[in-house]
């Protein structure tokens, strides 16, 4: 039996599982967002638990016990406040990640304008430009503009779900 005979069949779960979660992507953009972020707020409170379960039975060993329980009990209620307000939690982390885009595109007029006589800004500007607009829409409405990527991912799940079946079936090409 050649190696393409046994992982034919792999391959052909796997473009199927990928074809499967490309289309949840594409049919429920805002549902996928919302269990990320209910899913992100699971493992903080997990972790959150963890750490303080950690600094309570080392007690005695730990040098910044103190600091380390605090970090505990934070993440801890982070956690739950992310768990039930999904919504909060996308509006909230596309905020800063708008925010940060926005510096990014500051940073790059900056560097553009540093290095106008000196070299071609052209694609300083550009960069400026799409990080500008991504960041404007990301502080606007990040619910929005998470579920488009969302999309997007899911229109590259269903291709490459596709790709990877008929690699399995038809082209034998990997």
């Amino acid at each position: 039996m050649y190696a393409y005979d046994r992982i034919k069949p792999f391959s052909l779960l796997l473009g199927i599982l990928l074809m499967v979660t490309g289309i949840i992507f594409l049919a429920a953009p805002d549902r996928v967002a919302e269990f990320l972020a209910v899913f992100v707020g699971a493992v903080i409170t997990v972790i959150g638990i963890f750490r303080i379960i950690t600094v309570t039975v080392s007690w005695s060993v730990i040098i910044n016990r103190g600091l380390l329980l605090t970090l505990g009990i934070i993440l801890t209620v982070l956690g739950i406040i992310m768990l039930f307000n999904p919504k909060v939690t996308i509006t909230l982390v596309g905020t800063i990640i708008g925010i940060i885009a926005i510096m990014l595109a500051i940073d790059r007029f900056m560097t553009a304008n540093r290095l106008k006589n000196t070299a071609n800004v052209t694609p300083a500007i550009i960069s400026g430009l799409v990080h500008l607009a991504f960041g404007i829409g990301m502080v606007y409405s990040a619910i929005v503009v998470i579920s488009i990527i969302i999309v997007l991912v899911g229109i590259y799940l269903l291709i490459s779900g596709v790709m990877f079946a008929l690699s399995a079936l038809f082209f034998r090409d990997f």
